[in-house]
């Protein structure tokens, strides 16, 4: 008879398979990173490790919703002692200058290559797609709250405002992907803010 597994013990063992992942698609690219290379790092077998996840694309999406959980219930937290919309969108860009242009290269290049990869796969797509609406809600919910106090436009289209946030946002990080420096960088996170701002005050056109 097989020794009874705790659920604690499962927990454990899916979370240090998963770092494993992590750091192998951090370091070869989520296409070039075989599961080969996860067991080798481990010290596992492919046995064990299929007892957890059926795929590498099944460890990907679960780590990412788990950041990204993490992430929004972070920014709830913090939301709740901030008095207005604005200051919601303020509180973004200061995580946003608390990351190294290190750092982000780091994750926008993990993310862009597992996009690159699902872009072929209508599955995979249905599986980011949801991953990227936490995010887009977020924003809109920011949005939303600011129209509705009448700190923002009052022809403001929440869902519009929260894709274009994230496009500025995402745009910049790509941008910066292979070139330039931090200072430049900082510089025009900056005046982004400043930017987004300006465009979510403005009166109707």
């Amino acid at each position: 008879m097989s020794p009874k597994v705790s659920e604690t013990y499962k927990e454990e063992k899916r979370a240090a398979i998963l770092t494993g992942a992590l750091h192998c698609f951090v370091e070869k690219g989520f296409q070039a990173t075989t599961v080969e290379d996860i067991v080798r790092r481990l010290g596992i077998s492919k046995g064990a490790l299929y007892g957890y996840f059926a795929s590498k694309e099944e460890m990907y999406i679960q780590m990412a919703n788990a950041r990204m959980d993490d992430m929004v219930a972070s920014l709830s937290t913090q939301f709740k002692g901030l008095p207005g919309a604005a200051d919601k969108i303020r509180y973004l860009f200061d995580r946003f200058r608390k990351q190294s242009l290190l750092e982000l290269r780091k994750w926008v290049t993990f993310h862009l290559d597992f996009m690159i990869y699902a872009s072929r796969n209508p599955d995979l797509i249905e599986s980011h797609d949801r991953y990227m609406d936490k995010a887009l809600h977020v924003i809109q919910d920011i949005m939303e709250e600011g129209r509705r106090t009448g700190e923002f436009r009052s022809d403001l289209d929440a869902s519009s405002a929260a894709y274009l946030f994230w496009s500025v946002r995402d745009g910049l990080a790509l941008h910066f992907l292979l070139g330039g420096d931090e200072k430049n960088y900082r510089k025009i996170l900056d005046d982004m803010e400043k930017m987004v701002l300006r465009f979510l005050a403005s009166a109707p056109v």
